[in-house]
C-alpha cells in the first residue's frame, strides 16, 4: 500500500531548502517512517539524510522509538502542534553517551485536510545541558562545603564548652551524618577488656547496638586496620575490598562505601575509629576526606582534655594519699630489712637496692600523672638496671597505678632472687618476662610470667615455707592486697606465673 501524501510532499515551493537551516528538521508519516529529513538532522542520528529515507525510526534511533510514538499519537489526537521540550536519547556513533535535544512536534496533513504525520523541528542542547549540570554540581559541592564548614566550626565550639564527652561524640556523629550525606556514622572507643572497641555514639544503626555492639582491633576489620595504617582509610566498595574483610556489624547493615580514621588519644595512644558508611557506592573527595579528619581532630582534643581535667584532679588526691603511703612502705621496707640483719652492710646494700627500685617504680607512674599507666613503661623503669638481661614480651596494657606500682616491687625482687641464684648473676644470664590479659568471662585478669632457665632459685610460693621479706612481700601485694595467685614450676628451669584481678578501667593499645 502506498505512503499517504501531503501537501508539504506534493508541493516543493512550500518548503525551503532545509539542508541550509541550521536546525534539524524532518517529516515522519504516522508509522514513525522518516518521509524528508535535512543534514544537520541526520548528523543528529549518526546517518546520512539518504540513509534516513523511508527507515523507521526504531531502525535509525532505537532509544527514542518509545517517545516519538507517544508524540506522534498527541498530534494525531490533538490536531494541535507540541513544544518546545527535552528529549534525551543515544545515537549509534555516540554509544553510552546521552544526548540532548529542543524539539517541536506540528501535524502534517493531506489533501483532504486529514493528519498523517508531523513535522519536527529539533535543536541539540547537549553542551547547554552539560554546562547546566556542571553548574548545578559546582552549587552542590558548594552547598556541601558550607555544611561541613559550618559543621566543624558547631562541634569546635561545643567542645570548647563544659560538656561531657558523650555530648561531643553524639554530635560529631549526627554532624557526620548531615555533612557527608551517608546513612551511617559511628564512633568506635577501646573498649575496658582491651582488645575490642565499642560502638559508644553513632546514628542510623539498629536499636540496641549504641553502647552496646564492638567490632575486634584485628587487622582483617576496617577499624583494625585503620589503627594500624594510621591514616585516613576510603572504602570504594567492601564487597570487592581486599585489605581487609567488613566486620558483621557492617555486613549486617548492607555497608559498601565508607571512611574511617584513628582518633588519636593521650599519651600518644588511639582513643578509637571514627568512620561513615553508605549502602551504595559513593565517591569521597578531598574535601570529605579532610572533613572528617578534622572532625577526628576535634575529638580528639576533647578527649585530651577530659583526660587533663581527670588527670589534675586525681594528681592532687594522690599526691596527698601518696606521700602518707610511701613514707609507711619505707619504713617498713627499713624495719624488715634491718631487724634480722646478721651483716649490716649486706643488709644496707639490700635496702638501697630496694629504695631505688621504690623511686624509679614511682617515678615512672608519677611521670604518667598516677592515673591508668603504662605497664611495659613502668617495668622498663624499674628494671632499668638490668637492660639487655631481661627480655620482655606484652601488650602495652594501661593497669591502675597502685597496681603497677607493686608489680614493680614484685619483679625487683624477683630480681634480687635471680642475682643470687639464677641467671641475673651470671655475666650472660637472661630472663624472660612476658604478660597478658586474660578474661572477661569472669573478669579480667592480668598474668604476668618469669622464667628464668637457671634451676637455683629458692622457691617463693603460697606455700614457701622461706621467711625472706622478698617473700614476704611478693605474697602480701599478690595474694593479700591484690587477691591474687602465684605458681611456681622448678624442673629445668624456674617459672614463677602470678594472675591478679584488674579493675575494668583498664585497656590497651592496639598491637604495632
Amino acid at each position: 500500500m502506498d505512503e499517504p501524501r501531503s501537501k508539504v510532499a506534493d508541493d516543493p515551493s512550500a518548503v525551503t531548502d532545509i539542508d541550509t537551516v541550521p536546525v534539524g528538521l524532518c517529516m515522519l508519516s504516522e508509522e514513525l517512517r522518516f518521509l524528508r529529513i535535512n543534514e544537520t538532522m541526520a548528523e543528529f542520528h549518526g546517518y546520512t539524510a539518504a540513509e534516513h529515507l523511508g527507515r523507521s525510526v526504531s531502525e535509525v534511533v532505537p532509544d527514542l522509538e518509545p517517545v516519538a510514538r507517544r508524540l506522534m499519537k498527541q498530534v494525531i489526537d490533538t490536531g494541535m502542534p507540541l513544544g518546545p521540550f527535552e528529549i534525551a536519547g543515544e545515537t549509534p556513533t555516540d554509544t553510552g553517551i546521552q544526548r540532548f535535544w529542543m524539539e517541536c512536534w506540528s501535524p502534517v496533513t493531506d489533501e483532504r485536510g486529514e493528519i498523517v504525520g508531523a513535522s519536527v523541528a529539533s535543536v541539540e542542547i547537549t553542551e547547554r545541558k552539560r554546562i547546566e549540570r556542571e553548574k548545578e554540581e559546582a552549587l552542590r559541592l558548594t552547598e556541601r562545603r558550607l555544611m561541613q564548614q559550618t559543621a566543624i566550626a558547631e562541634l569546635g565550639q561545643l567542645a570548647l564548652q563544659d560538656v561531657s564527652l558523650q555530648t561531643i561524640l553524639e554530635k560529631a556523629v549526627e554532624l557526620a551524618a548531615k555533612a557527608l550525606h551517608v546513612p551511617l556514622t559511628k564512633v568506635l572507643a577501646f573498649e575496658d577488656a582491651a582488645d575490642k572497641l565499642k560502638l559508644v555514639a553513632g546514628v542510623g544503626w539498629n536499636d540496641g547496638l549504641v553502647g552496646i555492639a564492638s567490632v575486634g582491633t584485628e587487622k582483617d576489620s576496617q577499624a583494625g586496620y585503620t589503627l594500624m595504617a594510621k591514616e585516613l582509610v576510603v572504602v570504594d566498595d567492601l564487597r570487592t575490598e581486599q585489605r581487609f574483610s567488613g566486620p558483621e556489624l557492617l555486613r549486617l547493615h548492607g555497608v559498601i562505601s565508607g571512611m574511617s580514621v584513628t582518633i588519636a588519644g593521650s599519651d600518644g595512644r588511639p582513643y578509637g575509629v571514627i568512620g561513615i558508611h553508605a549502602v551504595e557506592t559513593c565517591t569521597f573527595d578531598k574535601g570529605d576526606r579532610d572533613f572528617l579528619q578534622s572532625l577526628a581532630a576535634i575529638i580528639s582534643t576533647a578527649v585530651r582534655q577530659q583526660a587533663a581535667k581527670l588527670h589534675s584532679s586525681l594528681l592532687i588526691r594522690e599526691m596527698s594519699h601518696r606521700a602518707g603511703n610511701m613514707l609507711q612502705l619505707v619504713s617498713s621496707i627499713a624495719a624488715q630489712t634491718f631487724r634480722h640483719a646478721v651483716d649490716p652492710l649486706a643488709a644496707k646494700k639490700a635496702f638501697d637496692h630496694r629504695l631505688s627500685s621504690l623511686a624509679r617504680a614511682n617515678h615512672a607512674i608519677a611521670q604518667q600523672g598516677w592515673v591508668n599507666t603504662r605497664l611495659q613503661k613502668v617495668v622498663e623503669e624499674t628494671l632499668a638496671p638490668f637492660t639487655g638481661k631481661i627480655r620482655m614480651n606484652g601488650r602495652d596494657v594501661l593497669l591502675p597505678p597502685e597496681l603497677c606500682f607493686d608489680l614493680g616491687l614484685v619483679l625487683n625482687e624477683l630480681c634480687t632472687n635471680s642475682i643470687k641464684y639464677g641467671s641475673l648473676g651470671a655475666a650472660d644470664g637472661v630472663v624472660d618476662l612476658s604478660w597478658r590479659i586474660d578474661g572477661p568471662e569472669d573478669g579480667s585478669r592480668l598474668t604476668v610470667i618469669w622464667h628464668d632457665p637457671v634451676t637455683a632459685h629458692t622457691t617463693i610460693s603460697s606455700t614457701s615455707s622461706s621467711t625472706g621479706f622478698g617473700t614476704k612481700l611478693i605474697r602480701q601485694l599478690v595474694e593479700s592486697k591484690w587477691h591474687g595467685t602465684i605458681s611456681v614450676e622448678q624442673h629445668a628451669y624456674y617459672r614463677m606465673t602470678l594472675a591478679l584481678p584488674i579493675p575494668t578501667s583498664t585497656t590497651a593499645a592496639p598491637d604495632p
